[in-house]
């Protein structure tokens, strides 16, 4: 093993607080050599993703750190300014989780690829532009010409995290700092993505510094594997080797936690009724093709299930299968081309008739979406977000009933009611999708849709997650729709599984019949993408992405 690239030595952050300066991390030392791949794994909150971003320099303005940091030897603690910028802009490259919110909508794909070459290494646009292109075709994104001409509106969360990954590559940069990057990609994308990886290592002997709660896909990608807890590193493990060596009870916890060693749960009771009927739906979308004219893209074709009150249903698929566009048209958000959608008796096939008749479906179906920090208002404490929803759904409660409710929604959800004043900021990301399930069930309802619920959140936070959701499913009687990518999510919580590719059925059973013994090649093969021992990340686009006999386009999907 070569000289260390980065060195990050007794490294604490602390950031300002109402109640005075709090330590964030605490004594982080952890090194990566040329050419190797280390990972940071642990919870949320455990400082792994600040310890990145004191490497790169992106803490906040009032957060102060002690310790020392050094690339290839050189301290940045001693560094000027502006030699401190022309290093990190140079020498590290670091890719986001969300890359979405980092690429400007206004802009196209090129502009964002050959600003750094232009304005920080000086190349003129024409050769910054031929640069790009041979980037985005050394992250296997085909058609390079086209993607420069594209807005990030119109890729996929896959490719526009090669897009990502290119641009950190465009100079050359010694380490490349990864921060969870493949947290809300599916499985297929995500292997692609860490093949894309691997090769960049193999080839250009670049570093990485992993970040990511996964920690079976860190210790498949990873040469060496630093657990974070509480700020600090508790221990490091040869990735190879973690189960054997392992020492600390916090590491075998995060081992154990694993949702794809889950038996699956027994299944609750169902109620014969059917509360949700779907007949031969089709949704379709008018999209700009590779040649610049419209095309349509057939999002969801001829789809039908069922599902009983108090069932439990998973919809799984790659981006792009027609998961999400079928949960958006079940609750009124998308208008379906045709078909029909039958839920408790009553035709939502079509709009809802004005705010009375939205309150009715209200009642009936609620939402919990992916991101709760997104989808929960950051001005309210969750008191108040509680009191909101219950003051919409009972209208007309006097604040002790209201204060009752929250307290029960509270106490529903297992969260400690010493939470009720702060703000979604002051709380984990655990906190969070408790306080968005609890706001959903204020509305007694007899649905709850979850669009990727638990895909933002650490193994641990999942688990606790998926089996309170089944508790109060078994307690209420609520029917569960759960819209994911992640097969190993299902196992957790749904009685019967849909798998979906290109906006129509592959295959349907149970979840033990679709786990452990699918019968559609595309089910096997979403199977055999998930991290594990002994797997290896491969590109599988070729066979992953080939184009359905309806009329679609190589544009972004919807889901």
């Amino acid at each position: 093993m070569t000289a260390p690239v980065l060195e990050v030595e007794r490294l604490d952050i602390v950031a300002p607080g109402p109640e005075g300066p709090r330590r964030l991390v605490t004594d982080t030392t952890l090194s990566v050599a040329r050419g190797e791949a280390v990972g940071l794994v642990g919870e949320s909150g455990s400082g792994k993703t600040l310890t990145l971003r004191a490497v790169a320099g992106l803490l906040p303005d009032d957060f102060t750190t002690q310790g020392r940091i050094r690339i290839d030897g050189q301290d940045l603690g001693g560094m000027t300014a502006t030699a401190l910028r022309a290093l990190r802009a140079r020498r590290i490259g670091m890719v986001f989780q969300t890359p979405r919110a980092h690429l400007n909508p206004l802009r196209t794909i090129g502009d964002f690829m050959t600003e750094a070459l232009v304005h920080v290494a000086g190349e003129r646009p024409d050769v910054a532009a031929t640069r790009a292109r041979h980037l985005l075709d050394e992250v296997g994104i085909t058609d390079p010409d086209r993607r420069m001409r594209q807005y990030p509106a119109e890729l996929s969360g896959g490719l526009l995290q090669r897009v990502m990954i290119a641009a950190t590559l465009a100079m050359d940069p010694d380490i490349l700092l990864a921060d969870e990057i493949t947290t809300a990609l599916d499985v297929t994308t995500q292997e692609e993505v860490m093949a894309v990886l691997a090769d960049l290592r193999a080839h250009r002997d670049l570093s990485l510094l992993f970040v990511t709660h996964d920690l079976a896909l860190a210790g498949t990608v990873c040469d060496r594997v630093n657990v974070m807890q509480r700020g600090r590193i508790l221990e490091t493990l040869r990735a190879g080797s973690m189960r054997r060596d392992a020492r600390e009870e916090y590491t075998k916890v995060l081992m154990s936690a694993s949702l794809d060693e889950a038996p699956p749960l027994e299944p609750a009771t169902e109620s014969p009724r059917p509360l949700v009927t779907i007949e031969h739906l089709r949704k379709s979308y008018q999209v700009r093709g590779a040649t610049g004219r419209r095309e349509t893209l057939v999002a969801v074709d001829d789809l039908s299930i069922e599902m009983a009150s108090g069932g439990s249903l998973g919809i799984v698929g790659e981006s792009g299968s027609g998961k999400s566009t079928t949960a958006r048209m079940l609750l009124g958000l998308e208008r379906p081309d045709r078909g029909t959608i039958t839920v408790d008796g009553q035709d939502w096939s079509r709009p809802a008739r004005g705010s009375a008749d939205r309150r009715v479906r209200a009642k009936i179906a609620q939402m919990v979406f992916q991101d709760p920090y997104q989808s929960l208002d950051r001005r309210q404490t969750v008191r108040q977000c509680l009191a909101e929803a219950v003051r919409v759904h009972r209208p007309r409660q006097s604040a002790e009933v209201v204060d009752g409710r929250v307290r029960e929604l509270m106490r529903q959800v297992r969260l400690d009611e010493g939470l009720a004043a702060r703000r979604p900021r002051a709380l984990s990301g655990g906190q969070r999708q408790r306080v968005a399930i609890a706001r959903a069930l204020a509305a007694d309802p007899e649905l709850l849709v979850l669009d990727e619920a638990v895909s933002a959140l650490d193994v641990t936070t999942q688990v606790e997650i998926l089996t309170l959701l089944d508790t109060i499913r078994r307690e209420t009687g609520v029917a569960l729709l759960m819209i994911t990518h992640d097969l190993t999510v299902i196992r957790r919580l749904c009685d019967e599984v849909v798998v979906m590719r290109h906006g129509r059925i592959e295959e349907r059973g149970t979840a033990a019949q679709i786990l452990d013994a699918p019968t559609a090649e595309y089910t096997r093969m979403l199977l055999e993408s998930i991290p594990r021992e002994g797997w290896t990340p491969r590109r599988r686009l070729g066979r992953t992405r080939s184009q359905p006999t309806t009329t679609r386009s190589s544009a972004m999907i919807p889901e």
